[in-house]
């Protein structure tokens, strides 16, 4: 681990429960002109069922979560905005429509966020202060960027085990939340696991995550295909859940708090962006 971070209050881990609400955008940008119905429709499967069956949950259980959400989704699907926020969550960006930022340049990029920004401001009243990039693709000028605009956070480096604050080519700090595949549903279920294996392996990953007193970055999706909107696949989730909320030495919180308190309180100094 290359950052120093001590969690509050003596806990020994942190938690983070995070829900990429890949929606319609997802089929709308790998293939602007292919209908959302039939065999393209998991993604509204998600809008319509799936958010709906993780936010119960969320509910049952007193979490927190943060939602990085696409702008153009959280525009199509105001039920659903207005239910995230009424939940206490946070909502973060994920692009405008799920877009490769890898494949944009520096002002390609600087245009979506604009775009994604604007949308928020709509669908939520404020911009996001942080973001993930979908399918965790990027380009080396995308975390200075952020920086620029006035992000606090971005959460899709697999690189630590520990956030970590990033040097940006300016004055800004921002503050990476790493993930890891082995916390993600998407992997599994799109490898087509049984849920019975995906929670013996978050119950391994997380007590792991534990005992080297790391960041759980719990990722989700609400999709109907890769993602755990689906009845059967709710169980390995709650089944976390109450393993966490067992231990006293655990902090849950939502990826902004993470970020706060990291940047006020890590030690050493920032790595490259």
């Amino acid at each position: 681990m290359t950052a120093d971070v001590r969690w509050p209050d003596g806990a020994r881990s942190a938690v983070a429960v995070t829900v990429n609400f890949d929606g319609e955008s997802v089929e709308r940008t790998a293939d602007p002109d292919a209908p959302q119905w039939g065999r393209f429709s998991y993604g509204r499967y998600g809008a319509q069922v799936g958010v709906h069956r993780l936010l119960d949950l969320f509910e049952r259980s007193g979490v927190a979560a943060t939602f990085f959400i696409p702008a153009w989704d959280a525009e199509r699907h105001p039920d659903v905005a207005e239910r995230v926020v009424a939940g206490g969550h946070e909502v973060a960006g994920h692009g405008y429509h799920h877009e490769d930022f890898s494949a944009l340049d520096i002002e390609q990029q600087r245009d979506v966020l604009k775009r994604s920004e604007q949308g928020f401001e709509r669908a939520f009243g404020q911009r996001p202060a942080g973001w993930r990039a979908p399918d965790g693709l990027m380009s080396a000028e995308t975390r200075s960027l952020l920086a620029e605009r006035g992000y606090e956070y971005e959460s899709s480096f697999p690189d630590d085990d520990l956030p970590y604050v990033v040097a940006t080519e300016g004055s800004d700090r921002l503050v990476e939340l790493p993930v890891f595949a082995g916390a993600s549903d998407h992997h599994y279920y799109r490898a087509h696991r049984l849920p019975a294996v995906v929670e013996r392996a978050w119950q391994d990953e997380f007590d792991a995550v534990h005992r080297a007193g790391g960041l759980f970055n719990l990722t989700l999706h609400p999709r109907g295909d890769y993602g755990s909107g689906r009845a059967v696949r709710i169980g390995p989730i709650e089944a976390l859940l109450k393993t966490v909320a067992r231990r006293d030495d655990v902090w849950v919180a939502t990826c902004r708090e993470i970020a706060a308190h990291t940047l006020a309180t890590a030690a050493g100094a920032p790595l490259p962006a």
